[in-house]
């Protein structure tokens, strides 16, 4: 990408990924733009992530995570929009105010621009995490450590289709005091 500004308006949701596996270094890149996101006091200590490439494992978070599409009700939807990685954030010792979920939104946003950077797709996954924590099964193939608890995730790829600008829309409101 050219600038911020660039990057921001090609990062959208990408929901058709190609098979080819993304390179170690450009995962690694990934990675490492997460670990530069804010974390509350001492969350670092407690926040962990899991990187899945396996397509065995993919195959079986796919069987387990399944959703129902409300355009055609009895056909089933692949969560992970066929990307060819998945990426979980865990977190151990949630707290009463559950400020983790704001620090892995921070990590998976530090991670998505980054993969819109190297021209991946990208799509913040929340909706079939449930069904996943659900599993013990597939959560062993996960081997997140003990007393972690997945809060997020998101896939990443190379798009069926490159990443296109789009256009900025003032959907939020805003007041200026």
């Amino acid at each position: 990408m050219k600038n911020i500004e660039d990057l921001f308006c090609f990062r959208r949701s990408t929901r058709k990924f190609r098979e080819d596996p993304i390179p170690d270094e450009a995962i690694r890149k990934i990675i490492d733009a997460g670990l530069t996101a804010p974390l509350a006091m001492g969350n670092d200590k407690t926040t962990h992530i899991t990187v899945v490439q396996n397509r065995e494992v993919l195959e079986a978070i796919r069987k387990c995570c399944m959703k129902e599409s409300r355009k055609a009700p009895g056909k089933m939807l692949d969560s992970l929009y066929g990307a060819p990685a998945f990426i979980i954030l865990s977190v151990a010792d949630v707290s009463d105010d559950h400020i983790e979920y704001c620090d892995v939104a921070c990590v998976i946003e530090n991670m998505i621009l980054e993969a819109t950077n190297l021209s991946l797709g990208s799509c913040y996954i929340w909706g079939c995490l449930r069904k996943l924590r659900k599993s013990p099964e597939t959560m062993a193939k996960l081997c997140i450590p003990e007393g972690y608890e997945i809060l997020s995730a998101m896939v990443c790829g190379y798009p069926e289709k490159p990443l296109e600008a789009r256009e900025k829309k003032s959907r939020i409101t805003v007041n200026m005091i």
